[in-house]
């Protein structure tokens, strides 16, 4: 083995053992670290959960207590059988005794209770009202006789007692399993929340809950007041609604915030504690001072490694003058394809400006045509448009003829009724006509027999019979005129009818050329309309065009510029190759030298 290949096998020794040393360190660093972090998340987990378990266990006591008692008050006889028969006088003095003696052992000094027979809210003995289970307020009532558990626990403000407790509620039910009434105490809320957080360290946070995530602990008295969402006092569980929901116990890192949630089955509510901590701490003891060791060996082995790097640069120079010339004449080779393909390029680029450009001119061209169409179809819709407005007041018109028309056949119709009339009068008078001459020749008869005393009488009967001969003869000519007036009248009425038929025909014509332009006037707004955006489509074409044909453009200067650079890179490359022969010839007389 010669000088120079042990040197350059004990620079790649040195290299490896360096490399081997700093992976080693930084491996040390990464355990370090992460398992400075593991035991402060550790550390942190059970202090929360030591809380959480110190704070439930402080819930179930203040609780348990009340819900004995109730529950004791729920199974007495006496009561059962009262809830049973509210209005049994004997039975009621009972209850009320034995509710009285409950009284003193709630904290709130304080009882309630409801009959399913006549839902009467009593406090203390005092009704107080009647519960209506359809009312959302009252939702307790059915939530306690209809549900599945002996009991249950609510916050809500009872508007007649004018208070907001803690209420715990429990169920009454006969031999039979049927629910018959409630029994229950309030737990005023500042005993409450005085008891869950005279013990939380300030610098935790706790709200309890329940499965319809609303807010049921809360130093706020608000939040259990309105039930707030859980959600809306810690925004970081949006979307986690389920995780919310589960039971057993849960630990949980948001960012710098860790929660501990937890289920408390025994009323169906949750607790969840969350505390904020500073992670970066962890970095803080060893950390600091093992990463200035680690930098000091670091900064030595790079020290060893530059000395014997140096040593081995001289051995690969001579090596790397023999590349160097290879490189080159491959650089002068790919320097003359590059230009040759440079040149190619350029010319089918120059085709396909020469092509887009005459490209562009025909989108303009067809630019214009379309804006002549679309002018077109504007003024044929415009057109059209004035069709319709005529068609319409023609429509209108002719409707007018045709009630015109109609009112005339009426009055025609009319004036024949009254000719008919007419002729009733004037039969009625040919007749009283003929009862006169029948009068005027009995009285001529008459005056014949009288003589000459009947002489001037003769002479009146002479005269009334001519008066109803010319009144007959009067009648005769106005019946011919009224036949000539009825003939005349059917007439013009037949011909008004034919002429009223012809009117609705005309309307109708006129109904259906209004509809068929109307079907045009759309036709040429869509025509107009599509013309407009055929032409916006084609102006942006033909800017797109330009676009491209300005790149083009550039490419086909970018081309021929790629087309000089490479020929100088060609010329360069020769001169490189030059140099690099040079180099490779003095190394050569250096290394015999040596």
């Amino acid at each position: 083995m010669s000088k120079g290949e042990k040197t350059v096998l004990m620079s790649r020794s040195i290299i490896v053992s360096a490399g081997l040393m700093v992976a080693a360190v930084v491996a040390c660093v990464v355990f370090i670290s992460v398992s400075a972090r593991r035991n402060f998340v550790r550390s942190a987990q059970e202090e929360l959960v030591q809380t959480q378990h110190s704070m439930s266990l402080s819930f179930a006591v203040s609780l348990n207590e009340q819900k004995i008692l109730v529950l004791q008050m729920a199974k007495s006889n006496t009561i059962v059988a009262y809830m049973e028969s509210p209005d049994d006088v004997a039975l009621s003095t009972l209850a009320v005794n034995e509710f009285e003696s409950y009284r003193s052992s709630f904290l709130s000094n304080s009882v309630f209770w409801t009959s399913d027979q006549n839902r009467i809210f009593y406090t203390d003995a005092e009704p107080m009202y009647v519960v209506d289970p359809d009312n959302p307020d009252n939702y307790w009532y059915r939530m306690t006789l209809e549900g599945r558990t002996p009991y249950n626990f609510n916050i809500n403000f009872n508007e007649v007692l004018n208070i907001t407790n803690l209420w715990v509620n429990a169920v009454v039910k006969n031999a039979a399993g049927q629910s018959v009434g409630m029994v229950g105490s309030g737990i005023p809320l500042s005993n409450f929340v005085d008891t869950m957080y005279s013990k939380l360290p300030g610098d935790c946070r706790m709200f309890l809950y329940n499965n319809e995530l609303e807010t049921t602990g809360s130093l706020d008295l608000k939040h259990l007041e309105q039930k707030k969402p859980i959600t809306d006092l810690i925004p970081d569980f949006r979307g986690r609604e389920e995780l919310l929901k589960s039971d057993g116990n849960q630990m949980m890192l948001i960012g710098n915030v860790m929660y501990s949630l937890a289920s408390l089955g025994e009323i169906g509510w949750h607790i969840i504690l969350f505390k904020e901590y500073n992670f970066d701490e962890f970095r803080k003891g060893a950390v600091p001072s093992f990463m200035i060791s680690v930098l000091v060996i670091v900064l030595i082995a790079a020290g060893i490694f530059v000395f014997f790097r140096l040593r081995a640069v001289r051995e690969k120079e001579l090596e790397t003058a023999g590349k160097l010339l290879s490189e080159t004449q491959n650089l002068a080779e790919s320097a003359r394809e590059n230009a040759a393909t440079a040149q190619d390029q350029s010319a089918a680029v120059k085709e396909i400006v020469a092509t887009m450009e005459d490209n562009n001119a025909l989108s303009e061209s067809i630019s214009l045509k379309i804006k002549d169409v679309a002018g077109v179809a504007e003024k044929t819709s415009g057109d059209v448009s004035d069709g319709v407005s005529h068609l319409e007041l023609n429509v209108a018109q002719l409707r007018e003829i045709a009630e015109a028309n109609k009112t005339t056949i009426n009055g025609i119709k009319a004036l024949g009724d009254k000719i008919n009339n007419i002729w009733d009068i004037v039969t009625l008078i040919n007749s009283v006509a003929d009862q006169a001459k029948i009068i005027a020749f009995n009285a001529e008869l008459e005056a014949s027999s009288a003589g000459e005393a009947g002489k001037n009488f003769h002479i009146v009967a002479t005269e009334i019979r001519r008066l109803a001969d010319g009144i007959i003869d009067g009648t005769k000519e106005i019946k011919e005129k009224i036949n000539e007036i009825q003939q005349s009248s059917d007439s013009l009425i037949l011909a008004s009818e034919n002429g009223t038929v012809k009117i609705e025909e005309g309307c109708d014509t006129a109904k259906t050329l209004k509809e068929r332009f109307d079907s045009i006037k759309n036709a040429s707004e869509v025509t107009a309309a599509s013309s407009g955006d055929i032409t916006t489509i084609i102006q942006q074409q033909a800017a797109a065009t330009e676009q491209i044909l300005t790149t083009l453009k550039q490419i086909a200067a970018g081309v021929e510029n790629f087309s000089s650079a490479t020929e100088s890179i060609s010329t360069a490359s020769q001169n490189l190759k030059a140099i690099a022969m040079e180099m490779n010839r003095q190394t050569v007389r250096q290394d015999d030298g040596q």
